[in-house]
Formats: C-alpha cells, structure tokens, sequence
C-alpha cells in the first residue's frame, strides 16, 4: 500500500528545493531524504519557480495549501498593498479595518460573492505571516518575528548570486539648503508639503553587496530649474525627474527599472534587487534581468542595507560640504538667508555626486553585512565602524579650533545631519482605484522656475591683482555666472571653486579668526 501522502509547507519544500540543487539527488533519493512519496518530490521540483516566488513574496513559510482563485488573490493582493503602505506610515491597522478595505476593494472590482469574513481575515493573516500586533499597531517597533523570518529565508534567496549582483534600492529626502539654525524647526514639523517641501529634494540610491554603486536619481519640483539654465541635461552629474511634489512615484520608479533591467541585459548580468514595500514600487512591471524582492513590511530599519548607515553616511559628507561652503562664503553675504540661497539646484547636484563618491566600498560592504546579507553562512564577524567613515564633519566639529569657531557639538551636528530623516518620499495616500487598475495618471508638470534659486549679482573686483582666497572666489563667481552658456567651463569653474573653499576652510581651522558661525547665522 502507497503510503498517505505528506502535506509540507512552504518552508519545508524550499528545503527540499535547495537540497536537491546543492546535492544533486535524484527523485528518488528526495524522497527517502524527507520521507515522502517519489510523485510528489517529482512534483515540488516541476514547480520549483512558482514555489519559490511565493517564498520570496513573503508568504507564511508554514502556509502548506493555497485555495485562493484567481478574483480572491487579486482582492488579497491589493489588500496586503495597502496594508503594507499604512504600515510603513505606522498608521494603525485593525482586523475590521483589513476586512472593510477587502469588502472594499471586492466591489471596486465587481467581485460577487466576497464576504470578508472573521474566517478570511484569519487566513489572509496567516498567508502574510502578519502577528495580530502588528495589525492592532499598538506599536511602531519592528517585528522581531518578522525579521527572523527574513534572515531565516536570506541564504536561500542569495543562492546562485555573487556579491556584486545582490543590489539595494531606496529613495530619502534632502534639505538640501539647510544650515545648522534651522535644524529645530525641521525636526519638529514632518515635511508633507507647503514652503518646506520647496527646499526638499528626493533621492533614490542604489548599490550592491560588493560595494559598488550606481548613480543617484534625484527628484526635484521643476523640469528644467532656473539654474539649469542651458545646461543639457544628459550632462547633469545625476540622473533628473521632477514632479510637482519632488516625490518618487511608481511612474518614476518603473522608468529607472526598466533602464536598469537594459543596463543588465546589456552587461548579460542576472541580478537581486531588494526593495522596501513603499507604494511608489511597482510590483508588475516586467523584468528580464532584474529579479525584485520585497522586504517584509516595518522591517526596513534593521533588514535594509541602505538604512544601516549608507545614506547617513553619504548627508554626512553632503552637510559637510554645506558647512566648508559656509565658512568660505561667511564675508561676501549679508544675511544667513542669501547664504543660504547662494546653493542652487546645480551646485547642490554637484555637493551630492561628490558625497555619494566619498562614501567607500567598505562602508557599503559593512551596512550589507549588518543587515544580515553575508558571503557565507560562515561570514558573521560583526562589523566594526571605523571612524573615518565620517570624517569630514567630525574634523569640523572636533578639531579645537574649529569648535569654538562654531560652536557645533556633536549632539547639534548629528541632529543637522538627520534633520531630513522623516521627510516623506512619496505620497502618502493610497489611490484604491488607481492600485485595483494598476496606473497611475501622469502628471505632465510644465517646465516651471524655482523661485528659490537666487541669481547671485555679479562681485565687482576692482583689484587687477589676486592677492587672496577669497579674492578668487569672488572672480570664480564672476566666472560661473558668464559661463552659464557654457557647461563644461562651469564644470571646471566649480572644481575650481571647491578647491579655493577647501583652502579657505583650512585658513580659518589655523587661525580662528571668524566669529561664531552660530552668531552669524542668528543674525
């Protein structure tokens, strides 16, 4: 008598899977190894893709039938699309919120028959390996559980993937004028919109396990601002979009897949691209080369590499840049306001591809290695944090002579570098009938000026001669703003400039002559 058969979960056919490729065993062998029958190892195999999709979905690993048809894994996809969005909000979320959006979505879609019952909800929960705290939202705590989980899965979904094909994509938001005095006031207003948003940018970064980056795509209000002004933009240091809101859209992120899908095909390169549930990432658009997987909800602060010091470290660089732009700027303004307004849509382009190329492959290397994403099952060193990762800005505040210069303690450059930590990225609302349909209309924003970038006026120089830094940098600006038609002596013209900055900025470390920048700024 045929034995009865085994009924395995989605954990235990995963296991199966990756035994039989790392061994090489035969059906026959499979099934002596886990004890069940020859037709069903046979099968586990045949549907090896789908059951592994459904592994790197996030599906319960202990889930072990799936009885949803075709209308309810639409009704439970687009539920546990705006589950995960309110979630990454920390907006609470109970059971009879999930089963009104599902009764919901059910007849948005003209679904008959649907009852989002007590029943539905139990099952679509466990589908998710969603814990019932987590639906309360009692807490904004990242689900320890839910973690494991991942990390449990992690070895399994890097198989076969060197270190420089696993990529990690994410977006953040830059003040990108911001000086130190205004650092209370950011921190304590969540910046949504209005006059804040005008001074934000937003940020997408991308790199791999092996510490190798790929250029930034930046998010602005306006398709050609004023300091774009005859530049093309294929010559910009970064890649541009623009919105009326500066937001990472699912229009914008499907267009920079799709170019990265092309990149890779072209280079013949298979890779893993993780990504965080935001509502702005598209999950149906078609790659060939480009294998996306998403992290589970609420976890990106502690499974997500970029969040583990990569882009800290890359604002660390950025306000570093802002504050030796301020010191060298200090005595050709009147106000912190036109101080503040002489760094342009441009210049900040140039200040963040100079900030993403200090940030090491080492730095990357680590943040992947402490969110879990290891060589080898062997590779667990914990990683240690060296010091000169931040360099820039702990010389500025550290230094004797330049801390009492300006007064920054450690404590008030920290919160100056994260004052945009909680800058919204993307919209905040979800659209159910623009999700049930899969678009999103187009916003087709017309090419408007910033009325924020300030036009510096020209510095008369009376002197023929050059006798100080500060003399030629007044003659650089002179410089940039009559090559405005000409890109590429812009471009020399603002290597130049940085370089008499960084003169400037080691003068004043020698002497001490300034007055407190924090006086100044108070102004």
């Amino acid at each position: 008598m045929a034995p009865r058969k085994k009924l395995l979960s989605l954990g235990e056919k995963m296991e199966v899977i990756n035994t039989s490729e790392k061994e090489n065993l035969s059906v026959r062998k499979l099934a002596e190894k886990f004890s069940i029958g020859k037709t069903q190892a046979a099968e586990i195999i045949k549907n090896k893709n789908n059951i592994r999709l459904q592994w790197e979905s996030g599906s319960n690993n202990n889930k072990k039938r799936e009885f949803l048809r075709s209308d309810g894994l639409k009704i439970d996809k687009v539920c546990f699309d705006w589950f995960s969005r309110s979630r990454s909000q920390n907006i609470p979320i109970s059971g009879s919120l999930v089963k009104a959006k599902a009764q919901e979505i059910a007849e948005k879609s003209n679904v008959a028959n649907f009852r989002a019952s007590n029943g539905w909800l139990e099952k679509w929960r466990k589908r998710h390996a969603i814990s019932f705290k987590c639906i309360s939202g009692e807490s904004a705590d990242v689900s320890q559980e839910d973690v494991n989980q991942f990390k449990i899965k992690l070895p399994s979904l890097l198989l076969g993937y060197r270190p420089e094909d696993v990529y990690n994509a994410d977006e953040t938001g830059l003040f990108f004028r911001a000086l130190p005095e205004k650092t209370l006031a950011f921190r304590s207003e969540k910046c949504i919109g209005g006059k804040l948003s005008k001074e934000r940018l937003t940020i997408l970064f991308c790199a791999n396990m092996a510490g190798q980056k790929e250029d930034m795509l930046v998010i602005g209000k306006a398709a050609r601002p004023r300091a774009f002004k005859n530049v093309p933009m294929k010559d910009l240091p970064v890649m541009w979009k623009f919105n009326k809101k500066a937001w990472m859209t699912q229009d914008i992120m499907s267009e920079w897949l799709l170019k990265f899908d092309l990149k890779m095909r072209k280079q013949k390169r298979k890779i893993l691209l993780f990504l965080d549930n935001a509502g702005s990432h598209p999950r149906e658009v078609k790659l060939q080369n480009i294998k996306v997987i998403f992290l589970p909800p609420n976890t990106t602060s502690m499974c997500q590499p970029l969040d583990q010091g990569i882009i800290q470290n890359f604002k660390f660089f950025y306000r570093g840049s802002i504050l030796k732009h301020i010191l060298s700027k200090m005595d050709q303004v009147k106000s912190a306001s036109e101080l503040a307004k002489s760094i342009n849509v441009l210049e900040a382009l140039y200040y963040m591809k100079t900030a993403w190329n200090k940030v090491s492959s080492a730095t990357i290397q680590n943040c992947f290695r402490k969110a879990g994403f290891h060589k080898s099952n062997g590779d667990t060193a914990s990683v240690e944090w060296d010091s000169e990762d931040y360099l820039p800005l702990s010389t500025i505040a550290q230094m004797e002579g330049c801390a009492k210069e300006m007064q920054i303690s450690q404590e008030n450059l920290e919160s100056y570098v994260g004052i945009d930590d909680i800058t919204a990225t993307e919209e905040m609302t979800f659209n159910l009938d623009e999700a049930i349909e899969n678009m999103i209309d187009q916003q087709n924003s017309p090419d408007e000026k910033e009325d924020s970038d300030l036009e510096l006026d020209t510095v008369e120089n009376n002197n023929n001669t050059i006798t100080s830094c500060s003399q030629a940098l007044k003659v650089i600006n002179d410089l940039k703003i009559f090559a405005n038609d000409d890109y590429i002596a812009f471009q020399h013209l603002k290597n130049l400039e940085d370089h008499y900055q960084s003169k400037i900025f080691k003068q004043k470390m020698q002497n001490m002559r300034q007055s407190s920048i924090l006086e100044f700024i108070n102004k």
